[in-house]
């Protein structure tokens, strides 16, 4: 059984700068393409719902460990954030 991702760090740490920025879009509209810090610190302070029980970090890193994100080849999560990019 794979190993589960526990952070928002541990995502970018194994696929890489660019490939995090392109799928963080999809969770945040705080991505800084200048700075992998700044989005993170942007995606851990800002409530991915309405009822501020998770952050987008926290959304990221769950989707990312069920299979749902473009880095796992994943689609669900594009459609469930309401904050998809336009194709």
């Amino acid at each position: 059984m794979p190993r589960k991702i526990k952070s928002i760090h541990g995502i970018y740490k194994k696929h890489g700068r660019d490939a995090f920025l392109e799928a963080a879009r999809f969770y945040s509209d705080h991505v800084n393409p200048l700075s992998i810090d700044k989005t993170i610190d942007a995606m851990e302070a800002r409530w991915y719902d309405g009822s501020c029980q998770k952050t987008e970090a926290e959304k990221m890193v769950e989707d990312y460990n069920n299979g749902l994100t473009l880095l796992n080849g994943g689609s669900q999560a594009m459609d469930d954030t309401g904050q998809a990019m336009e194709m």
